[in-house]
């Protein structure tokens, strides 16, 4: 853990255990309920700057997974904003609950798509645009979601007894999602990455629990904030800052799966499209449902057709950015076609000159030897008393040009040598 990290975690700690004494202690107020909405907002500030420690130390797919995954942080911590400009204008008006809510479910979209990054692999983090969309359509799907389940209680008749279930179970299944992917992950990895995985998983389920718990007490009439149940929330985005903590000691590291990451795009667009092709399901659903008011029912039909109109715009924008990565890849396809085949035609060039100058070097030795014996014989000549002047001078001539040959074969099997050494370098390896 970094030093400013420990800071911020010993910082969360302090701010922690003063709301479990403030809660133990003081009674239901307007000042306690300001303090209980501005605990979370200061849990969130600190976990949010440990994760930013993360991603200024540390490269890669791993920066980008710490800069998503603080993007959902500062969307959680917007929403619990909200929600204390919400209790403290409640004074004098009654806000709408739906951009807190929106905010929620954004910034756990947010989460999702951190983890769909998969950090532990090193071979991750490829075709970032394509996935980009992917997430752009997975956030509106959830959004959409819950445009179509709650937002219509809320807008057209503020009643908070269909809002509030409605509500509280779209979030409960995005917790069950992430906590499931997060478990999967978990239990596939070893050491750091379980631990960070487990204590992620551990996180969600406090948050799950805690938002069950207050949906109860709520509507029972017993909650007030500030109380103890807000400790399992406070307590999940508390861990937050000792999780983010964990990021310096975390390394991505091979995948053994083959074609990991092409798997995973695969299954990411999958999901994204199979959340387009849920909405028609959703309008006729709405259509059919008899114990839905008609302004309910028209409200979500609409809501439908605008959706399906921002999804054909994303999933048109999606094709077109596929159509240029494939022409892409087949141009590259082409070029490597026409490189290998320069490759074969200067490998089949480049055996030949090697066979070609083994015959030449077996040429030149089979011309040295003779070369050498004129060149003794020669010598030999030389040496006999009854020799003429003229005829000793003829031998040394003999000699002269038997030696220019010997240096003009001796100089080719120089040549033919650094050109077969050079050809061999210059071979691409198979």
């Amino acid at each position: 853990m970094l030093p400013r990290q420990k800071l911020y975690v010993s910082l969360a700690t302090g701010i922690f255990a003063i709301h479990l004494v403030v809660a133990a202690i003081a009674k239901p107020s307007f000042r306690l309920t300001m303090f209980g909405d501005s605990v979370p907002i200061l849990l969130l500030l600190f976990a949010i700057l440990a994760a930013r420690e993360n991603f200024r130390s540390i490269e890669g797919i791993l920066s980008i997974f710490w800069r998503v995954f603080a993007a959902g942080l500062t969307f959680l911590a917007l929403s619990q904003a909200y929600w204390y400009y919400y209790d403290w204008r409640r004074l004098n008006s009654s806000p709408s609950p739906v951009p807190g809510d929106s905010l929620f479910i954004l910034a756990h979209v947010f989460f999702l798509s951190a983890l769909a990054l998969r950090p532990h692999s090193s071979s991750a983090g490829r075709d970032l645009r394509t996935r980009s969309l992917d997430f752009i359509l997975l956030s509106c799907w959830w959004l959409s979601l819950y445009g179509y389940l709650s937002l219509p209680w809320q807008v057209l008749f503020r009643d908070y007894a269909h809002y509030n279930p409605s509500y509280y179970l779209l979030a409960l299944l995005q917790h069950i999602v992430i906590v499931v992917a997060l478990l999967a992950l978990a239990l596939r990895k070893t050491a750091a990455w379980k631990r960070f995985y487990f204590l992620l998983a551990a996180s969600f389920i406090l948050i799950a629990s805690g938002n069950l718990l207050l949906s109860i007490a709520i509507d029972r009439g017993w909650y007030y904030a500030g109380s103890y149940y807000d400790t399992p929330f406070f307590l999940a985005i508390y861990m937050f800052s000792f999780i983010a903590g964990l990021g310096s000691s975390l390394r991505p590291s091979e995948d053994t799966t083959p074609n990991r990451e092409l798997i995973q795009s695969v299954w990411t667009a999958r999901f994204a499209m199979l959340g387009v092709l849920s909405l028609p399901f959703l309008a006729l659903l709405g259509l059919y449902q008899k114990d839905v008011p008609p302004a309910i029912a028209s409200f979500r039909l609409k809501f439908i057709f605008e959706a399906t109109f921002l999804f054909g715009v994303l999933v048109y924008l999606k094709l077109g950015l596929v159509a240029r990565e494939l022409v892409r890849l087949v141009r590259l396809t082409r070029d490597s076609i026409a490189n290998l085949k320069t490759v074969q035609q200067k490998v089949v060039h480049t055996e030949k000159l090697i066979a070609l100058g083994r015959l030449a070097s077996g040429a030149a030795h089979e011309i040295s030897n003779p070369l050498t014996a004129i060149l003794g014989y020669s010598e030999l000549l030389t040496d006999i008393p009854a020799l003429t002047d003229d005829d000793r001078a003829q031998a040394r001539s003999i000699q002269q040009q038997v030696r220019r040959a010997q240096d003009a074969v001796n100089s080719l099997r120089n040549v033919l040598r650094q050109n077969s050494a050079a050809s061999v370098d210059k071979t691409p390896a198979s």
